[in-house]
Order: C-alpha cells, then structure tokens, then sequence
C-alpha cells in the first residue's frame, strides 16, 4: 500500500496496457507503476510511477530483480508480462512478501497450455470443444508426410499453415502455398521452399502443421468468478470493427472449456470456423490485448483481477445481467508523454 492506496505493478507489456491501466485508475484506491525495458513508453503515460528495467537479464535474475522491486515499491498486486512463466514458479515467493501476481497457480495447466498441439489434445480428449486436425513434426522429414495429411483432410484447394508449437502472437506463423492453391499473399511460402528451409536447419524446434483457417478470429475474454465464470466473446471483423455478442453455442464452449481448465484470473480463448463448427485455437492464460473492449457491456476485467486479488465482493449476476450485443470499432488516438 502506498498513502492508504492499492499499488498495482504492470511490468513490460503490450501498449495496450495503457488502456488496461485507464479502466483500473477509475478507481480512485489504486495506484499503478509502469516499468519497461525503455526509458519512455507509451502505457507508462497513464501510470502514477514509472521505471526502466534492467535488460539483458536472464528469467531467473529477472524474477529476484522484482521480488526486489515489489517490497521496495510496496506492490500489492503485480500484472506481470515480460518473463511471467519464469516468475510463475515462485508465486508464492511473492505472495510471502504480500504481493498478489495475476497469473494461475496451476502451473501444470499452464505449461499444457504453453503447446498448441497439448492443448488441442487436450481438448479432444475431454470433449470440452472440436478440434481442427493438426499435426506437430521435429525435423525436414515429418514436414512433407504431415503436409499431405493435412491436405487430405482438409482438401486440395485448402492453405496449409505452420507455426511453433509455443507460440505468442502469431510471431512464427506462416502460410504455405501450393500448385493447387497460389501466392495469394506477399508473406505466403511456397511449401517445398519452407521444407529447404527445414532441412537446411541443424535443429527443428516443434512446429504445429494444420490448415489454415479464412474465417475471422473469435476472441473470448473470461475470468471466473465466486460467482461463476463471466465471458465476452469478441469477432472480429473488417474495417477495424468488433462484434461483442453472446450467441448461445460460444458461450457454452467458454462454459466448458473453463470448467476443465479452473484457470485463476483473466485469460483469452481463442476459435475460429472450420465449415460449420467452432473449432480451438489456443488458450493465453493472460489478460488478451483486446479485452479492454469488454468494457462497453460493462466488464472491466483488469479491475475485476483486482477484486478477486483483495476478496472485494464481485456481483457476477449483476455483470452477467447487463450483457448484450454490441458493435465496436478502433480509432486512432494519442496520448500526451510526460516531460523527460
């Protein structure tokens, strides 16, 4: 605590964050740190405190550097980003020195989640929500055999795509094209040039192969609650707009697939349409980028985090109650930077 207000810590993250710290400062008790491995940052512009942090720091220095950081600032709740699963081994660690850290303890679940290819056995496995097919392949070899399997699934005409088996972002994402099916994009590989590619390779870490999938992005910001598991599904859709809506198929796959997985805190699914199913993507057991949108149905999930870090009543019904469908859009804007 720091002057009878709640400190909450938002180490290096996405710039979003800047609108994840706008929506918890609307609560007059908290008070927000922003650090970031640069001097000036955008999401630092609406912190109270702001500190640059070390670089060129392993996970394990980096974790002692912010149990450090957390008692000298008298943190009491920790929005951690950069290195989290590094300081989600010592959770605990944190939490004797009175720090909340907004990540699930169930460090097992979180690791399966790390695998897409995990994760989706995962999930067929326990009949929580279908599946596209996929295949995850270690050297040049498996490439071409799980390249044809896929297209036999999925058809001539299909894309196929890779990306690492642990992946964030979308950073290592590819799209392959074929005789069948040509360069319809810039970035789109011609397969076998992405199989020389392989070979010319010493090692193959794990890639994902699977067909890749046209239809727009379901993005379901969830948290549960005391009170039940509060879900907003997000489509996204052409010319910057987003669709919240809360037809009845999505929200029972966010029902099941939060009962298998009790995740503490806000976290992100992700679907997409595969002919005429929702099918799962993957799971980020953090706060999404986009969630921030939930806020025009009345759901302030970085605050909802808070709540639940302090034992504040949360008034599930109540939330749940006033949801409805709702069409978004992003526009551009600025924000003022402190002076240097």
């Amino acid at each position: 605590m720091k002057d009878g207000k709640r400190v909450i810590w938002f180490n290096h993250w996405f710039a979003q964050a800047y609108n994840f710290i706008s929506l918890l400062k609307r609560d007059p008790r908290n008070y927000i740190i922003a650090t970031a491995k640069v001097s000036e940052f955008v999401f630092g512009a609406e912190a109270d405190l702001t500190f640059t942090e070390p670089r060129n720091i392993d996970g394990k220095a980096y974790t002692e550097w912010a149990l450090s950081f957390c008692k000298e600032q008298r943190v009491d709740v920790f929005f951690a980003k950069r290195w989290i699963y590094e300081i989600s081994k010592h959770i605990e660690e944190f939490e004797d020195i009175g720090t909340k850290v907004i990540y699930s303890r169930d460090r097992d679940t979180v690791k399966m989640l790390s695998s897409k290819m995990r994760s989706r056995d995962f999930m067929k496995k326990g009949g929580l929500c279908a599946v596209p097919p996929m295949e995850v392949i270690s050297s040049a070899a498996e490439f071409g055999p799980a390249y044809e399997r896929i297209k036999a699934a999925c058809g001539e005409k299909s894309y196929v795509c890779v990306k690492a088996d642990c992946d964030e972002g979308g950073v290592t994402y590819k799209r392959l094209y074929d005789e069948f099916n040509g360069r319809k994009l810039p970035e789109d590989i011609y397969y076998r040039a992405f199989e020389e590619d392989l070979k010319s390779r010493s090692r193959v870490s794990p890639l994902v192969v699977m067909p890749y999938l046209m239809e727009p992005e379901i993005s379901i910001d969830c948290m549960q609650t005391p009170g039940g598991l509060i879900a907003v599904p997000r489509y996204k859709q052409p010319n910057h707009i987003t669709v919240l809506d809360f037809n009845e198929k999505i929200m029972t796959i966010s029902e099941n697939i939060s009962a298998g997985l009790k995740l503490e805190y806000p976290y992100n699914i992700q679907l997409r349409m595969l002919g005429d199913e929702y099918v799962f993507m993957e799971v980020n057991t953090r706060m999404a980028g986009g969630c921030y949108k939930a806020d025009a149905v009345g759901v302030n999930f970085p605050q909802l985090a808070v709540s639940y870090a302090f034992g504040d009543p949360i008034s599930t019904d109540s939330i749940k109650a006033g949801l409805h469908t709702v069409r978004v859009g992003d526009i551009s804007g600025y924000v003022i930077m402190p002076e240097k």
